[in-house]
Parts: structure tokens; C-alpha cells; sequence
């Protein structure tokens, strides 16, 4: 049904369009976390809800660049890192890790700023006090056995539309095969009545019918942006599941058909 797209191989690099898609490297642990800092929030980033960039880093990268790092991917335009995919084979072990290590050094910090008056943007404590009260019970439940792998991934604009997004998530996928992993999951943001995930699932399933990649679904009411940003719409985080096979046809037709 689907043809992967080309990409030249040279070793453990592909060329994809003027890009390169590489295996991340040490070196690159600060450019991910710009990336990650500057994406943030639909590229509002991190700023808009924390002062603390490093502490935000440190909760959305820490975990898959020091602790698996040979999951990791970056792209590059004329020498520079552009993007980046941070992968997971098994979420058990990135859940103990986070739950273990990183989230109490992060809190750790977090509180003695606050309690320290560092922290001097009223959104700041906002977060923190979100994140306490609502962030934790605003996720849905995923059965892991079943789709124990993820990622985590972002672009700059200039690397918009340029297929590098479905190109990292395609090789990580190729990782999943090779460590047997069952499927895999991801979780999005959007308004209760749709968003740009929704319309491409739509999309998908009026040209395929019944065949439907994301054979796991579930939705939990999101708190967020009202509580952050004030935006009054109706807004759920919706999870989803697949087989790695699955998601693989999918990614392949987003990127023949968005340019993903």
C-alpha cells in the first residue's frame, strides 16, 4: 500500500533532502535542549511557563540523552543541528528512571528556587502548582506491555516541510524492530472538538476505511492552556497505540501526503 521514501545511506547517516540524519552524539546535548527549550508550547517556548529553561530541559531530555542515548537521533542542515528524535524502547524503564532520579532532583531544585524567592515570573509558580495539583492526573492510561516504545520529537522551522520529521521516527522505528519491541504510543494536545492530529486521522480513515494504524485510543479532559495560557477552548490529551508496522504504513503516507 505504501512505498518508503529514499533516503542514501553512509553508514549509520541518511541523507534526506538537504539534510543529514544522524546517531546523536554527546556533543549535541546542549543543542537538544535549545531545540527543546526554543519548540516548546507550539513555539511559545519555554519561557512562557518557566523561567527555569534548564530545569525544563532537564524534565523533556534528561532521561533519553544520558540514560539511552543510542536511541537518539539528530538532522542536520550545513553542519548545523536543526531537530531531533529522542526515542524509548521500553517505557517501564523510562517511567522507574524518571520516578527514581530525575523528577525528585527536578522538584528538588524547583522548591528551593521557589522557596528562595528565585523564581520571579508569576508563571513560574503557576506551573509548578499545576503540575502538583492537575499535571499528573491529566494523562491517559496506555498499556505498556503492548506499546512500550516512544519518542519525543522536534524541528525548527526552517525544517518544516522537508520530510525530516518522518525520517527520524522511521529509523527509530527500525530500532524497535531490531529490539523486538511489540508497538509503540504517543500522546498529543488538542481542542475537544479536533485539532491537526485528529484531521490527519480522519483523513487517513476516509482514504483507507476501515484500516486504522492506531489501534489504541483514549482521551483525558487537559487543564492546561486554560490554566497557563487562559485559552478558554475545551482542550483533552489523547493517546494513542500501534503496532510497529502499523505506524510505520502510517508515517510513510503522512509523509507522502503532509510532507512530515
Amino acid at each position: 500500500m505504501h512505498a518508503e521514501p529514499s533516503a542514501a545511506q553512509a553508514g549509520d547517516t541518511a541523507q534526506v533532502g538537504p539534510g543529514l540524519i544522524r546517531p546523536y552524539r554527546a556533543e549535541d546535548r546542549e543543542l537538544v535542549r535549545e531545540i527543546c527549550r526554543r519548540t516548546a508550547y507550539r513555539n511559545r517556548g519555554s519561557a512562557a511557563v518557566i523561567e527555569d529553561g534548564e530545569l525544563f530541559a532537564d524534565y523533556w531530555t534528561k532521561y533519553y540523552t544520558d540514560e539511552e542515548p543510542e536511541s537518539a537521533l539528530v538532522v542536520e542542515e550545513d553542519g548545523k543541528v536543526i531537530g531531533y528524535l529522542l526515542g524509548c524502547v521500553d517505557s517501564t524503564v523510562f517511567l522507574r528512571a524518571m520516578a527514581r532520579r530525575i523528577v525528585p532532583a527536578i522538584l528538588a531544585r524547583a522548591f528551593f528556587r521557589l522557596a528562595t524567592f528565585r523564581y520571579r515570573d508569576p508563571n513560574s509558580r503557576r506551573m509548578l502548582y499545576w503540575l502538583l495539583r492537575y499535571g499528573w492526573q491529566e494523562d491517559p492510561a496506555i498499556p505498556l506491555d503492548r506499546y512500550p516504545g516512544h519518542y519525543h520529537c522536534n524541528v525548527l522551522r526552517q525544517g518544516y516541510g522537508k520530510g525530516y520529521y518522518s525520517a527520524l521516527a522511521l529509523r527509530f522505528l527500525d530500532r524497535l524492530d531490531e529490539k523486538g519491541a511489540a508497538g509503540l504510543h504517543g500522546q498529543v494536545q488538542e481542542p475537544v472538538t479536533g485539532g491537526p492530529w485528529m484531521r490527519m486521522v480522519a483523513t487517513y480513515r476516509a482514504q483507507f476505511g476501515a484500516a486504522d494504524p492506531l489501534e489504541f485510543f483514549a482521551e483525558k479532559p487537559s487543564t492546561f492552556q486554560r490554566y497557563m495560557f487562559g485559552i478558554d477552548k475545551p482542550m483533552v490529551n489523547r493517546a494513542w497505540g500501534a503496532k510497529v508496522g502499523d505506524y510505520r504504513g502510517w508515517l510513510v503516507w503522512a509523509a507522502e501526503k503532509y510532507h512530515m
